[in-house]
C-alpha cells in the first residue's frame, strides 16, 4: 500500500480537522464530481482541470439525479460528491448520516470517507470557500502522489472531517 499524505494544509487560521482512522480514498477513473444544482456547476471546473492538469483526464461534473436524492436535501443544501458512479446511488444515505451536522450561513463541511469526498454547505459563499478547500487538498494529495513516483499505486486521501467558517484568500 502506498502511503498517503498524513495531513493538508488548507487555512493557517482555519478549523481543526479531525483525521479519521481507516481505509482511505482510492481515486479512479470512473471518479465524477457530482452536483445537485446546476447553478453552480461552473464553480467544478477549476476541480476538473486540475484533476486534467495531474492525471491527462478531464473527470465529468454531473447532476445528482433525482431519484438518488431526496428533495429535502436538495432544497436545504448544495452539495458536491467526488464519488463513483456507484456510490452516488447512495446519496440519501450518505446526506442522512450528517443530517445532524450544524452548517451556517458561508460556511461548508468536508469529509472524505472510503467511498467519497463530500462538500455540504447552505449557500453560494460557503460553496466557494469549501470548492477551493476541496481544491487544496486534491492538489496536495496529487502532488505528494507524484512525488513518491510510485504510480502503480491508487491515489489515495486520507479520511477526515472539517466543519469550517472561515473564507481563504483568493488565488
Amino acid at each position: 500500500m502506498s502511503s498517503y499524505l498524513d495531513k493538508f494544509e488548507i487555512d493557517p487560521k482555519g478549523d481543526q480537522i479531525k483525521y479519521m482512522s481507516g481505509t482511505p480514498l482510492k481515486l479512479t477513473e470512473k471518479f465524477s464530481f457530482y452536483h445537485n444544482k446546476n447553478f453552480f456547476r461552473k464553480e467544478l471546473n477549476n476541480l476538473q482541470n486540475l484533476m486534467k492538469n495531474y492525471v491527462g483526464t478531464t473527470l465529468t461534473a454531473s447532476g445528482i439525479r433525482d431519484s438518488y436524492l431526496a428533495e429535502e436535501y436538495t432544497e436545504n443544501y448544495l452539495i458536491v460528491l467526488f464519488t463513483d458512479n456507484e456510490k452516488i446511488r447512495t446519496s440519501n444515505e450518505i446526506l442522512a448520516s450528517k443530517s445532524s451536522i450544524s452548517i451556517k450561513s458561508s460556511c461548508y463541511y468536508l469529509e472524505v470517507t472510503q467511498d467519497y469526498f463530500l462538500l455540504l454547505t447552505r449557500d453560494i459563499e460557503g460553496l466557494k470557500v469549501g470548492i477551493q478547500s476541496m481544491e487544496l487538498v486534491l492538489k496536495q494529495v496529487l502532488e505528494h502522489y507524484f512525488a513518491q513516483k510510485n504510480l502503480d499505486e491508487y491515489i489515495q486521501i486520507r479520511p477526515f472531517q472539517l466543519n469550517s467558517c472561515h473564507a481563504l484568500k483568493e488565488g
